[in-house]
C-alpha cells in the first residue's frame, strides 16, 4: 500500500507511528513518502521512521499513492486537499475541514464522487470515549438528560508566535482547536439536530485576536443539555466527558500525556441504595490508559482492518457529510460569541 504523508510535524509524525505498528500489527507493507517544506524536518523523519521524504509535493502526487494523509497548518490544508482529489481515491485531511464554512464547502464542491474523503476527528477513537458513545447508543445510562465536556490546556511561552495562535493561519482559536474535537462528540452522543442556545468567549492573555477560552450551552432535539469548555488558558492541561442519564452517568477524564491518563467509569442511578459508598458501587471500564493509539485505531478502522480493541463498536471514522456537520455547528456557534472566522 502506498501511503503520502504531506506535513511531517507532530500530526504526521502520530500518523507515522500508527503506520509503523499497523504494519507490524498486521504484517503489512507500506511504501510512505513524507512531503515537507522544511528540511529539518524531514531529515528527523528520515532518521526516526526510514521513509522516503522529499519537498516536491507533485513528484509524489504523480506517483498516484493510494491514502493521502493531509497534516499541515490550517490554512494549507484546503488547497492541498482539493490538489489531492486529482491523484488518489482516499484522503484524510485533519480537523477542521476547512478554517469556516465557506472552505469545507469549496472543498466538498471540488470532491469527486468517486473518491473517499475523512477527516482526522481521531478523539472519537480513544477506547474510554469509544466505549461512551457505544453505551451511549446502546442506552447504557437511559435518556440521556445533560452532557458536560472540558478541554484546556495552556500552551507554552513563545506560542504567541506559532501558526496554531494566528488568526489567519489557524482559522481562529479555542473554539476551532480545540473545540471541534468537542463539537464532533456532541454530534455523536446527540444524534440529532443541536441547537445553540448560549454562551461566551474571552481573550486577552495571548494577544493574537484569537478567542482564547469559549464556553457553549446547546440543545439538541431530543433535549439533551450541553455544557462546552474548550481553553486555551488552562495552566493544568484537562479534559473531561460526562453523560448523565435517567438510568446512570458515566464518566471519562484524561486524554494521554499532560493530561493524565485516561480513565471511563459508569455508575447507576441511586446506587447508594445498595448500602455501599458510591465510589464502590462505580464500574471500570478503562484505567490508566496511556491514550497515544487514537490514530492507531482511527487508522486501523480507515483500512478496515480487524481491531482487536473496540471491534464491536458503531462508531466509524470521520466522513466527509459528518466532518461538514461539524463544521456547520462551529458556525453557529461563532454567530452566537460574536466570533469572526479570523480568515
Amino acid at each position: 500500500m502506498n501511503i503520502l504523508i504531506v506535513g511531517g510535524g507532530l500530526i504526521g509524525k502520530e500518523r507515522l507511528l500508527a503506520l509503523e505498528k499497523i504494519s507490524k500489527d498486521y504484517s503489512l507493507k507500506f511504501q510512505t513518502s513524507v512531503v515537507d517544506n522544511d528540511k529539518i524536518v524531514l531529515e528527523e523523519v528520515k532518521e526516526r521512521f526510514n521513509v522516503n521524504v522529499t519537498t516536491s509535493l507533485n513528484d509524489e502526487l504523480n506517483k498516484e499513492p493510494d491514502w493521502i494523509f493531509i497534516c499541515t497548518p490550517h490554512s494549507e490544508a484546503p488547497n492541498l486537499t482539493i490538489q489531492s482529489f486529482k491523484h488518489t481515491k482516499n484522503i484524510v485531511v485533519e480537523k477542521p475541514l476547512g478554517r469556516n464554512l465557506k472552505e469545507c464547502e469549496k472543498i466538498l464542491k471540488a470532491k469527486p464522487k468517486d473518491v473517499n474523503l475523512h477527516v482526522g476527528l481521531n478523539y472519537r477513537f480513544y477506547l474510554g470515549i469509544n466505549a461512551l458513545l457505544n453505551h451511549a447508543r446502546k442506552d447504557l445510562f437511559g435518556k440521556i438528560i445533560s452532557v458536560n465536556m472540558i478541554i484546556g490546556h495552556g500552551n507554552s511561552p513563545g506560542m504567541e508566535d506559532s501558526w496554531k495562535l494566528k488568526p489567519e493561519t489557524s482559522g481562529g482559536g479555542a473554539l476551532i482547536d480545540p473545540g471541534v474535537h468537542l463539537l464532533d462528540l456532541a454530534i455523536l452522543i446527540s444524534n440529532s439536530k443541536l441547537n445553540v442556545k448560549g454562551g461566551h468567549s474571552w481573550k486577552g492573555f495571548w494577544n493574537t485576536g484569537i478567542e482564547e477560552e469559549a464556553h457553549l450551552i446547546l440543545e439538541s432535539d431530543n433535549n439533551i443539555i450541553f455544557n462546552i469548555q474548550s481553553s486555551l488558558n488552562r495552566w493544568r492541561s484537562n479534559f473531561k466527558l460526562e453523560i448523565n442519564g435517567t438510568k446512570g452517568y458515566g464518566i471519562v477524564n484524561g486524554r494521554g500525556r499532560s493530561y493524565g491518563d485516561q480513565s471511563y467509569k459508569t455508575g447507576r442511578r441511586w446506587a447508594w441504595q445498595s448500602g455501599e459508598i458510591q465510589s464502590k458501587t462505580e464500574t471500570y471500564h478503562i484505567e490508566n490508559y496511556s491514550a497515544d493509539d487514537s490514530f492507531y485505531e482511527d487508522m486501523v478502522a480507515l483500512f478496515k482492518l480487524p481491531s482487536w480493541k473496540i471491534s464491536d463498536s458503531e462508531i466509524y471514522p470521520c466522513d466527509h457529510k459528518s466532518g461538514e456537520e461539524v463544521m456547520k455547528l462551529l458556525e453557529e456557534c461563532r454567530k452566537e460569541l460574536n466570533i469572526n472566522d479570523s480568515c
